[in-house]
């Protein structure tokens, strides 16, 4: 996907599957679209983030911070949703974002978020339950990793 500037509007996503253009067009209203420039920080490790994001276009490296530096423990794609945790559970992040090129996020604050899901019940259900979706197969996903990982310890 290109970078748009001027774009209002969310593109459709799995998590969003649902919604019509006219959906997502009333969510598109509640957040923000923003450009972050190659090497942007875009969530810092151990800082509050209260923030839902989408990347609409783009690639983003999600990296630990340690005494020695970061270590990439991950990447964002073009289509994901990230900082869904604290959307739940409202604490610091924990992980540095950073965008590894040009990229394009569009975000909704945790407050704005409850102001959606007050004026728009019936969307805002479907969003948490993409929310909690996307949550779920991510923690599968490091049971599995545990559970290999065990299995080659024992």
């Amino acid at each position: 996907m290109k970078i748009d500037p001027d774009r209002v509007v969310l593109p459709p996503s799995e998590m969003l599957a649902g919604y019509s253009d006219e959906d997502l067009r009333e969510l598109s209203g509640y957040g923000r679209f923003i450009v972050f420039n190659e090497k942007d920080v875009i969530i810092k490790e151990g800082r509050e983030q209260n923030r839902l994001s989408f990347l609409i276009a783009g690639a983003l490296d999600v990296v630990h911070e340690t005494d020695t530096g970061p270590v990439p423990v991950g990447a964002i794609s073009e289509g994901e949703w990230f900082g869904e945790i604290n959307i739940f559970d409202a604490d610091v992040a924990s992980a540095t974002v950073v965008a590894h090129t040009e990229s394009q996020v569009w975000y909704i604050s945790r407050s704005k978020l409850e102001e959606f899901l007050n004026d728009e019940p019936a969307l805002g259900c479907q969003l948490i339950l993409g929310a909690a979706e996307i949550l779920a197969h991510r923690i599968r996903g490091v049971l599995a990793k545990l559970n290999a990982t065990w299995e080659l310890s024992s």
